[in-house]
């Protein structure tokens, strides 16, 4: 029996060696790595080892939800998609498409498992993280994450330098500062994926980058695109061609409409 127990034991850290091996870099520094490490089950019964991921839910420290709406939170803690951003302060006269006010540069797609889960276990939820001593500094935005469940959803910033972490839910925001390794790390993982952003509504769609499924819709996302479409047109009426006056009124306002009424 003793001898069994042992061999048992060793396999066991064997196999979570293994599985360590196999964790990005990024996980690999989290303490809930257990949490994600698969566990070994042994049924004595019939010898067999059972393998299964165990997944402990975790809470978002008191510290962050005290301080946003719980909606803003409960959006954090059970997204059924989290979208990624590049973005950057909105520069004068800049009239292309924003995200918070702030201007998006490219599109750094949909977070995995694995990313999600990195990003909620480092900000949310491991304490020591959190620089209570707020640093006096400006926010320079480089990635917006979007956590949607349903058609509601909480944004989150990330700056660096000014290393932190800024909550937006329903005009309303709050900040944090945070470790700098910590939002550096995360801030170059996104850096590594970049897509040219497109609307989803220049195709019709509902997903968070507007992505061609075939070659009509490349060519309609490509003519759209082009069009720079604009509902208000508050153009002067144009000088008339001739001294002659007219009684017909210039028209303007959204899109010229005549209403029959």
């Amino acid at each position: 029996m003793l001898k069994f127990l042992s061999i048992t034991l060793l396999s066991l850290i064997i196999s979570v060696k293994t599985s360590i091996a196999d964790i990005p870099l990024e996980l690999q520094e989290l303490d809930s790595l257990a949490d994600l490490l698969p566990e070994n089950e042994f049924d004595l019964s019939n010898n067999t080892t059972k393998t299964k991921l165990r997944t402990q839910e975790k809470a978002i420290i008191p510290q962050i939800t005290e301080a946003i709406p719980e909606a803003a939170s409960f959006n954090i803690n059970n997204p059924e998609q989290v979208f990624c951003y590049h973005v950057e302060k909105r520069p004068s006269g800049y009239k292309g498409y924003t995200l918070g006010n702030y201007a998006i540069k490219d599109y750094c797609g949909e977070l995995d498992f694995d990313q999600t889960t990195t990003v909620y276990e480092a900000l949310f939820t491991r304490s020591p993280n959190i620089i209570t001593t707020h640093s006096n500094c400006r926010i320079e935005p480089k990635v917006m994450l979007r956590f949607l469940r349903g058609v509601d959803y909480t944004d989150v910033l990330l700056s660096s330098p000014c290393h932190s972490f800024t909550i937006f839910y329903a005009g309303r925001y709050k900040s944090f500062n945070v470790k700098q390794g910590i939002i550096d790390d995360i801030i170059s993982q996104f850096s590594k994926k970049t897509e040219t952003f497109h609307s989803p509504a220049l195709i019709k769609q509902t997903m968070a980058n507007a992505v061609a499924k075939d070659e009509m819709q490349s060519y309609e996302l490509e003519k759209n695109q082009k069009k720079s479409p604009s509902l208000w047109n508050n153009d002067e009426p144009k000088e008339q061609s001739d001294n002659k006056p007219t009684n017909t009124p210039t028209k303007k306002g959204w899109g010229k409409i005549k209403l029959n009424m």
